[in-house]
């Protein structure tokens, strides 16, 4: 296998104040008998209508429960359309893919989670890379950083780079993991976006960085930490069959993906006779 770097970047060219559109992918489990489809394809065709959208998938991308895994393992938990298949594994990625890219959406990270990480280890196939191949996109590791680095079209000069850290996630809890979360991302510098997934729980939190600029003043700037949600049903719809997280007493999850803004503008900073500079401006919502 080749070498996996740490650090993805992605150049971008847009016009003055020109947004892009980023959907942070988690926790999937595209495959799985639990998984939205009806409320994933309405999420992502509305997505496919912004300009300049693109999407990033950290982990967990499908459900890979076979019947070695004695812990989660039933007849039921995968797609009706893989049961009966002695080549499960070849159809479920064609599944996979088929539903990531219904509308054409441009995919520029793809990680594994702890779902890819076991089946690697039990049966020595990387799925994630696989995938990543098959979308067209670089293949990322468990945690890493993802560089935009954008330009204004025909001005190389005066870029700016929009970073995001991210990690598949190790936390849950009451807290949705924010705590824990917040405390590891904390060893990153000079970041933007703070992304985890694995307890399929949503959220977006913002907070404010502060930094010396050349000329001994001080700027503020937004970070945003994302929980990115999940796309399986915490319940399913026959109650026959008991989902491993009511059987753990998960908290209900809701299946919503944040949505990130991105916009280089050229504009004078610092007033009307201030010096003209490109400012980055970036957004959050659900």
């Amino acid at each position: 296998m080749d070498k996996i770097s740490r650090v993805t970047t992605i150049d971008i060219e847009l016009e003055s104040s020109e947004p892009f559109y980023i959907t942070p992918l988690s926790d999937l489990h595209i495959e799985s008998s639990a998984f939205d489809l009806e409320g994933f394809r309405k999420m992502m065709r509305e997505r496919a209508k912004l300009p300049n959208h693109r999407a990033i998938v950290i982990g967990d991308v499908m459900d890979l429960v076979v019947p070695r895994d004695l812990k989660r393992w039933t007849p039921s938990v995968q797609d009706s359309t893989l049961a009966g298949e002695d080549a499960w594994l070849n159809k479920g990625m064609d599944l996979a893919i088929e539903r990531l890219t219904e509308f054409n959406t441009q995919y520029d990270l793809v990680t594994p989670g702890n779902h890819e990480y076991e089946f690697q280890k039990r049966h020595g196939f990387d799925v994630t890379s696989a995938l990543a191949r098959d979308l067209k996109c670089a293949r990322g590791g468990y945690s890493g950083i993802l560089r935009y680095r954008i330009h204004i079209k025909g001005n190389k000069r005066g870029g700016q780079l929009f970073t995001i850290v991210y990690h598949h996630g190790a936390w849950g809890g009451q807290s949705k993991g924010i705590i824990p979360a917040r405390r590891w991302f904390t060893t990153w510098d000079k970041w933007n976006i703070a992304l985890w997934g694995h307890n399929h729980q949503t959220l977006v939190t913002p907070e404010s960085r502060f930094k010396v600029l050349k000329n001994g003043n001080i700027r503020e700037y937004p970070v945003y930490f994302i929980n990115t949600g999940s796309w399986v049903k915490s319940y399913s719809d026959n109650a026959a069959h008991t989902n491993y997280a009511e059987k753990a007493g998960y908290i209900p999850t809701i299946r919503a993906t944040p949505l990130i803004k991105v916009q280089l503008a050229c504009r004078r900073v610092g007033g009307p006779s201030g010096t003209r500079g490109y400012e980055l401006t970036y957004s959050v919502e659900v």
